[in-house]
């Protein structure tokens, strides 16, 4: 989930593992106001998506870096220019191929600060959850980037419910948001990107009752939003607001 820049009210989401190569345009009570072809993607495992200035003006950062086996070669992020809701297509999508220092990882947070400054964190599926940097600015399109651990977020591979599924940034790269299945967490990053946990920045949100909850936005005035997915029973997703006023952060 993303809130797009260019349409105040619009938010941009996706399918999971096997969907189209689309982007979802919905407003804020879940209706679908349009569905955009990404141009040269693939959706192969969609896991998350961010978006930040851009040399074309603001980009959406689609990370295609689910990997449940922990088997994958070909994890990626696609680059492209943020559409209008009621476009067929996107603009050629750019991909960049994604290289982790230590094989492959299941990782479904992404999120950007200032200066394009890529940052992934993996699920903690059979490892600890991990943090990882790219090099920025990103290179050119089809080179590799090879991220660097910078941070290990837990000691050992976390219970099923602590695994992390999302992540969000604010524009002005003050506060960082993960999430789990049933838990928020808010940090400050440092100079270098690393979390430090911000003091009374856990929420629990395992009263929500979400069937399966995998994402996470920033909005202007201390709220946050978050998504789910269908669940495994087929339980209908949802979008949620939440008020973290109390959480100061730059806009």
């Amino acid at each position: 989930m993303a809130a797009s820049v260019r349409h105040p009210g619009v938010y941009w989401t996706h399918n999971d593992s096997g969907g189209e190569a689309v982007l979802f345009a919905v407003d804020a009570s879940g209706e679908l106001l349009g569905t955009v072809r990404v141009r040269g993607a693939r959706n192969r495992d969609w896991e998350d998506l961010a978006i930040g200035p851009c040399d074309a003006g603001h980009c959406l950062y689609i990370g295609d870096v689910g990997d449940n086996r922990e088997i994958r070669e070909d994890p990626a992020v696609y680059r492209v220019p943020e559409p209008d809701p009621r476009a067929e297509r996107t603009a050629p999508a750019e991909r960049f191929p994604v290289r982790f220092p230590d094989g492959p990882r299941d990782v479904e947070a992404l999120y950007l600060l200032p200066g394009e400054r890529l940052f992934l964190a993996s699920k903690g599926r059979n490892h600890p959850v991990e943090l990882y940097r790219a090099p920025a600015p990103l290179s050119a399109p089809g080179e590799p980037l090879h991220l660097e651990r910078i941070q290990t977020l837990t000691r050992l591979s976390p219970a099923l419910p602590r695994h992390v599924t999302g992540g969000a940034a604010t524009p002005s790269g003050d506060l960082v948001a993960l999430r789990t299945y049933e838990t928020l967490r808010f940090y400050r990053p440092d100079e270098d990107g690393r979390l430090e946990p911000l003091r009374g920045g856990l929420v629990n949100l395992r009263h929500l009752r979400e069937p399966q909850g995998e994402a996470v936005g920033f909005l202007p005035g201390g709220r946050v939003v978050l998504t789910s997915e269908t669940g495994p029973w087929g339980d209908q997703a949802r979008i949620t607001f939440l008020d973290c006023g109390g959480v100061r952060a730059e806009w």
